[in-house]
């Protein structure tokens, strides 16, 4: 779910602590060694209760306009240590210098608000917070399937939906367990086919399996993304020029634990990220090719189960045996761009667990 703040009231409340002035004044005349605590706080106080107020309407998450929560706690803890002097007995070099460091950690905290990355150039994003839906407004929202399972000579429908499941902050219903050939089906556009691409996707195994489709176009026909053999990332791509298999080795994926993936592909190279650092890159050519024919984009499964061929081995579209994600996927963004380092790093620390 994505909350909404209204920001020009946000930035009116950063407005009236920075433009606060630190009040100073001269020494009373007192004894140098004895302290002087008869302080003036007004100017603390006014923008503590500014930032409080900032911190009452900054919603917490993980989506845009969300804060982190350690982001949260920070501000929360300056505001704490400012009411402490508010409430003390402080000289006003203390008060000021309260004044200060609750100033920085405001600004600190403005920039931590999270902000879409490369959002021009995002296709789809599946939050699976509770639902398949896409939370861009291309709409290219998902349906759940059951999948085809089974050897070459015996498929079988594997009668099983995706099933909402627990997500990497613990927080049920907000992520997709796949099994027995369960998938997401999102219907095909040409957007779907860009010519270089992105994705990024929580992933959690729960086996080694030599084919878990993550993500599929076509299969090699257009690309696949999966866990090949020992977890590695795998991805093979049909490009104008060739077809490439290339996998992340020696990043790869824990079985029973959440970790960030990303590949990229174009500008002459294909990329994997796992938990927001480069582990692989490889040079190649050609721009992703164009389906023939459109094909709809599989979550969880190598083809829509409406399209495999069962009886003709030399059909691009024959059935080889299962080959089906086995585990849990959430938050996937598909761009039509190749993600910078940056921009991975990014997307890694707005979404990773505290």
């Amino acid at each position: 779910m994505i909350f909404r703040i209204n920001k020009s009231n946000t930035l009116t409340y950063f407005a009236i602590g920075l433009a606060t002035t630190v009040v100073v004044f001269s020494g009373c005349g007192k004894d140098d060694n004895e302290r002087d605590v008869n302080s003036n706080k007004a100017e603390l106080k006014r923008l503590t209760d500014s930032v409080n107020t900032v911190y009452s309407n900054s919603p917490e998450g993980r989506d845009v306009g969300q804060y982190p929560k350690q982001a949260r706690a920070e501000l929360k803890k300056a505001i704490d240590m400012a009411n402490t002097v508010n409430n003390g007995e402080y000289t006003q070099q203390e008060v000021n210098s309260a004044f200060s460091s609750l100033r920085r950690a405001v600004r600190a905290f403005s920039q931590r608000a999270i902000a879409e990355v490369a959002a021009e150039n995002l296709i789809a994003k599946w939050l699976f917070a509770g639902n398949a839906l896409d939370a861009t407004p291309n709409k290219h929202d998902g349906i759940l399937k059951s999948g085809i399972v089974g050897t070459e000579k015996s498929p079988v429908d594997g009668g099983t939906l995706p099933v909402l499941t627990t997500d990497r902050f613990g927080q049920t219903g907000n992520a997709y367990e796949f099994s027995n050939g369960a998938y997401i089906e999102v219907p095909y556009t040409a957007s779907l086919n860009p010519e270089v691409m992105s994705i990024s996707l929580w992933v959690n195994p729960k086996e080694t399996f030599g084919d878990n489709y993550m993500l599929s176009l076509n299969r090699w026909n257009g690309f696949k993304f999966q866990l090949q053999t020992d977890n590695f990332l795998f991805l093979t791509m049909k490009t104008t020029a060739a077809t490439y298999d290339r996998d992340s080795n020696p990043g790869k994926m824990t079985v029973g634990q959440w970790h960030h993936a990303v590949v990229t592909f174009g500008n002459g190279a294909i990329t994997f990220y796992v938990d927001g650092v480069q582990t692989k890159t490889e040079s190649l050519s050609g721009t992703l090719a164009k389906l023939v024919s459109p094909v709809n984009l599989a979550i969880g499964q190598q083809l829509p189960k409406d399209k495999f061929n069962f009886t003709d081995s030399s059909n691009p579209d024959y059935f080889y045996g299962g080959s089906f994600f086995k585990g849990s996927l959430d938050d996937i963004r598909y761009y039509n761009k190749v993600l910078s380092a940056d921009e991975v790093g990014r997307i890694y620390n707005n979404e990773k667990p505290d």
